[in-house]
């Protein structure tokens, strides 16, 4: 192979290297939250659980409620031997009545709440035991994620190094043909010939240019893409 095309190769493997490693780079603060919400799956439940139970045991008042009610409608009964007329024994039975009812309904809500107070205390420990486990799943993730990006800015700057140092032993009028050619073919200024086509743009080369590769003396471009040409090592003949 020619030595410039050769370098220049070589500066396109670098380039994609840097596009590639770029771009997965790029990827991490993506991967980074789709980590963070594994976590919120299996935390929500426990920390809903733990707020519900918080709720239900602030509301101790309750408590206290149903004693008042209950002495009002004590004092409401005392009250009857003082009663003279029948509309006054009427109103103060539907006092009573309706102070009782309320009594009853505190009651079962207090009940209820107390059952499901004690549903969500079993509960807890498994909630939080899988909350736990997720958490060092998800810190195990997070901590591989943080090995594959300190991997890729590793790899990243590497390549920056040795293209700049490649760069540097270039002829800067070759440099500048190459980035043309890769500024107006996706980055890929440098194709191989194989079976005498050019896989850049699959086009036949004419036998002359595949001698001149043979040959390997100057620098062929693709007559159809206009990209630098060389022959795959494997081929026969090259």
């Amino acid at each position: 192979m020619n030595s410039i095309v050769s370098q220049l190769l070589k500066l396109q493997q670098l380039d994609l290297t840097i596009r590639k490693t770029g771009h997965d780079l790029q990827q991490i603060p993506k991967q980074s939250k789709l980590i963070d919400e594994k976590i919120k799956d299996v935390k929500a439940p426990w920390e809903e659980a733990l707020a519900e139970m918080s709720a239900i045991e602030s509301a101790g008042g309750v408590e206290a409620g149903l004693m008042e009610m209950e002495e009002k409608e004590r004092s409401l009964r005392r009250k009857m031997p003082e009663i003279r007329t029948n509309e006054e024994y009427s109103a103060l039975l539907k006092e009573i009545d309706a102070t009782k009812k309320e009594r009853e309904a505190v009651e079962g809500r207090s009940l209820k709440a107390m059952e499901r107070l004690e549903e969500l205390r079993k509960s807890l420990p498994k909630l939080e035991a899988a909350y736990k486990s997720g958490e060092e799943k998800v810190a195990a993730e997070r901590a591989g994620l943080k090995k594959e990006q300190q991997r890729l800015e590793a790899l990243l700057l590497e390549a920056k190094k040795e293209r700049q140092a490649l760069q540097s032993s270039l002829h800067p009028g070759w440099f500048r043909k190459y980035n043309t050619i890769a500024a107006q073919r996706n980055g890929l200024a440098v194709a191989a010939v194989k079976g005498g086509i050019c896989q850049g743009c699959f086009m036949s080369l004419r036998p002359k240019l595949i001698q001149d590769l043979l040959y390997g003396e100057e620098v062929v471009f693709c007559e159809g893409c206009q990209r630098i040409l060389y022959l795959e090592e494997n081929q026969p003949g090259s």
